[in-house]
């Protein structure tokens, strides 16, 4: 038999508030707290059953976070945003919103018996960093499952995912319009589908606009803000042939190659251009503000809990892949070249402030 939550905040030395919180997904509890609440949870059989106000919810849309390394899906403002879109529409349909995290590192077996004991109508697994061979894990659940943020063409899941090709494209694809005749490609070194996607659609658009895709400049930087700009600084130490615009695979390597960029001697836009993808906070607070692609994290999240529910209501309907659209946000991180100004590539590749 399950435990209250009075029960559980004070098996764990926490306050009834916290766990409200943490089931909730409201701001202000930090991510540590967050894992011990969850796991604590799982442990002593708490489920979080009603819902905000005196409503009893109508059965649990269980929230299983997959981590394979988690350098992708941390605790930054885009899951938080994309986890609140998710805790609404929740609401919205009277559901409780359970949460849970799978660890890939840890014990595999007992972690999945756990989330089975998890009494759930569907699962909504984001699957961020998950690669096609890690779905096996879930292939015995009896109860609807939907994808979030993840896709292969052999998945038997409805999948709610990012148009990455198309936004990679229109980023990739405004550097040119906007005159740079060398648009290289901030790659992660850590590749999943929303990375594929988006290298698909950086080429594409290089096609598409007449550039040769052989001849692409492609630099492999880590993920994290602090590993990425130490790739990119060993880039710029080393001296290799550099592009005068960079499309980059999400916000956070961009801005870490911008601060290796500026630390070497070069002025964004003015020498190198750079546009990210995500649309995270950290875009209106660089220096300078960085041009990206938006994400509509939060509606993201409620498709796929919207995908869910008709899943649970209609078991019969035909598997669907949802893509989010993105939108090109302007700032100040892309330069606009007249025909006066371009340069041959070789000569403005190695343009440094002086």
């Amino acid at each position: 038999m399950g435990i209250s939550a009075k029960e559980l905040a004070n098996i764990i030395q926490v306050s009834p508030a916290t766990i409200s919180m943490v089931f909730n997904n409201k701001p202000g509890i930090s991510e540590a707290t967050k894992e011990m609440v969850v796991q604590a949870a799982l442990k002593y059989g708490y489920s979080a059953k009603k819902m905000s106000g005196n409503r009893t919810a109508q059965g649990v849309i269980h929230l299983v976070n997959y981590r394979k390394h988690g350098k992708i899906a941390s605790n930054t403002a885009f899951f938080s945003q994309l986890t609140e879109g998710i805790s609404q529409e929740c609401s919205l349909h009277n559901h409780a919103l359970h949460v849970s995290y799978f660890y890939e590192f840890q014990d595999t077996e007992a972690q999945i018996a756990t989330l089975k004991e998890v009494d759930c109508i569907g699962i909504l697994l984001l699957a961020t960093e998950m690669e096609a061979a890690d779905f096996h894990f879930f292939d015995s659940f009896s109860i609807p499952i939907v994808v979030l943020d993840c896709y292969y063409d052999d998945l038997d899941y409805d999948c709610v995912v990012i148009n990455n090709i198309q936004g990679a494209f229109n980023a990739t694809s405004h550097l040119l319009h906007c005159g740079h005749k060398s648009v290289g490609y901030l790659h992660s070194s850590i590749d999943i589908s929303n990375f594929s996607e988006r290298a698909d659609g950086y080429f594409k658009a290089l096609r598409a606009n007449g550039s040769g895709s052989s001849q692409a400049v492609i630099h492999r930087l880590a993920p994290t803000s602090s590993e990425g700009y130490i790739d990119m600084s060993q880039i710029l130490s080393n001296g290799e042939r550099l592009a005068d615009a960079y499309f980059a695979d999400n916000d956070i390597i961009a801005a870490a190659a911008m601060k290796a960029f500026q630390e070497h001697g070069y002025k964004i836009p003015e020498d190198i251009s750079v546009i990210g993808f995500d649309d995270m906070p950290l875009c209106d607070m660089m220096s300078p503000a960085l041009s990206t692609m938006k994400v509509r994290k939060q509606e993201l999240g409620a498709a796929a809990v919207q995908r869910l529910v008709d899943r649970i209501h209609h078991p019969e309907l035909a598997r669907l892949k949802m893509c989010m659209s993105t939108k090109l946000i302007s700032r100040d991180s892309v330069a606009v070249k007249t025909a006066d100004s371009i340069q041959t590539p070789e000569t403005e590749n190695r343009t440094k402030s002086e």
